[in-house]
């Protein structure tokens, strides 16, 4: 079963025109969306200690930092621009995978395009590319890899997409694409336990960087098997635990399927972990009903579609990180400030009396009958808001699970981009931005949108 041989060579054949053009616009909005958290993420403190790295190693500047002001390696630039999209849990995330594609697949193809002097149109579809083979490959893994054993799934498969959005803007031909990709699967980590630090958006950075030097090395005549991920100690076998994977229909599904239709961009609303979205939908739906006090509320019982804590691992948060994989945080925020925003996520915020009073009465627990099943059995959370005068407010919110950009319209994206680049981008530069990224397709050199957004 030549599993990695096939993704070779869908690969080297994939063509944009092979795409429908809802695919091609839902990643359009992709790249936007992250490169919108990419902007924002550069004025965290980890891109401070990522820049400070990189700028100490001896590099060719090929590649353009986003947001601070030089180029690096390509591989260096992947790493920190990937970090820093998942800096803010802002970006982008996807249903058959539970990753976040755009953050890892992005700042690969994004650094690779610059470096070899490619278009626009090169790097959409290098970016769509690895989407799919991401995808593909995720889709066979065991239901253990995303529930029990403790990976980080955007770490693993994203190094995977990056290899071929990689390999594909290279050039490189199917063999070494297969080498590529099985060079990238040796590389390929991160555990959920970093959940809270900085460590979960290096996940993201470190993805990218193994995509990009696994396909530069390749390039370079470097080896590697070519059944990396069927083989029988090989990727799908290790990450699943050793049993429940399912490889057969892998390199099928890419020729006959577009996962960004069928698995979706769903880009967020707030900046903390994906998990907490749904609950914080429908407590929006009731505040939009009207004001609730905090100090009236009893307790609040938040029903979700997976086993807690899953990704949400800090109950009792106690900084800004752990604060965003918090559901009882997060809902505390949403009650007291009405919003959930860029503002919610610092220490102070989340240490505040009045957050930390309201965070132990928040209770989250599974939808009742599917305690044991796999993640998002079932697609809706519900929130239960018990009130002293005992009232109880409940109110459902359901995931979205059509169409390839799910919850918000390109305006949202665009609105969002704006005000993520009012933290270092002039207003005529974040116009010039968006209106190069509105015809990405066009077949003009990155270079000139990297200059845009190096600042």
């Amino acid at each position: 079963m030549d599993i990695t041989r096939g993704i070779g060579k869908y690969v080297t054949s994939s063509n944009i025109e092979n795409f429908p053009p809802e695919a091609v616009e839902a990643a359009k909005g992709a790249i936007m969306d992250c490169l919108a958290c990419m902007v924002a993420g550069s004025r965290e403190e980890l891109a401070d200690i990522l820049c400070g790295y990189v700028a100490g190693e001896c590099s060719n500047p090929a590649a353009s930092v986003v947001g601070r002001g030089f180029r690096t390696s390509a591989a260096n630039a992947a790493l920190v621009n990937g970090a820093m999209a998942h800096a803010l849990d802002y970006d982008d995330i996807t249903q058959i995978t539970k990753t976040h594609p755009t953050a890892v697949l992005l700042p690969a193809a994004l650094a690779v395009a610059e470096e070899t002097g490619a278009t626009g149109h090169d790097m959409l579809l290098g970016y769509m590319t690895g989407f799919e083979v991401a995808c593909a490959v995720g889709e066979a893994l065991s239901e253990a890899y995303y529930d029990d054993l403790g990976w980080h799934p955007t770490g693993p498969l994203g190094a995977l997409g990056a290899a071929a959005a990689a390999s594909k803007i290279m050039g490189l031909e199917p063999d070494r694409t297969a080498m590529a990709i099985s060079l990238a699967a040796s590389q390929a980590s991160g555990l959920r336990q970093n959940f809270g630090t900085m460590t979960k958006p290096f996940h993201a950075g470190d993805a990218a960087r193994a995509g990009v030097a696994a396909s530069r090395l390749v390039r370079e005549g470097f080896t590697a098997s070519q059944d990396a991920l069927e083989g029988r100690f090989g990727f799908l076998r290790a990450f699943s635990g050793g049993q429940g994977f399912n490889p057969a229909g892998i390199v099928e599904n890419l020729a006959s399927r577009c996962y960004l239709v069928e698995s979706g961009i769903e880009v967020k609303k707030y900046p903390c972990c994906g998990s907490a979205h749904l609950a914080l939908d429908a407590t929006f739906d009731l505040l939009a009903e009207g004001t609730i006090d905090p100090e009236t509320v009893e307790k609040i019982e938040v029903m979700v579609d997976f086993d807690p804590p899953r990704s949400l691992i800090h109950s009792r948060p106690e900084s800004s990180l752990e604060g965003k994989f918090s559901m009882q945080y997060c809902l505390a925020a949403a009650l007291l400030d009405l919003r959930v925003g860029l503002n919610s996520f610092s220490d102070e915020q989340v240490m505040r009396p009045s957050a930390q009073s309201l965070i132990p009465r928040i209770d989250m627990r599974r939808i009742p009958g599917n305690e044991g099943k796999p993640s998002w059995t079932e697609g809706y959370n519900e929130v239960d808001v018990y009130l002293a005068d005992g009232t109880v407010l409940r109110r459902q919110a359901q995931r979205a699970n059509s169409g390839a950009l799910r919850g918000v319209s390109m305006q949202d994206i665009r609105e969002k981009f704006r005000d993520c680049a009012s933290l270092c981008l002039p207003d005529a530069t974040t116009a010039e931005v968006l209106s190069r990224l509105d015809h990405l397709e066009a077949a003009e050199p990155i270079s000139g949108l990297t200059e845009l957004l190096r600042c």
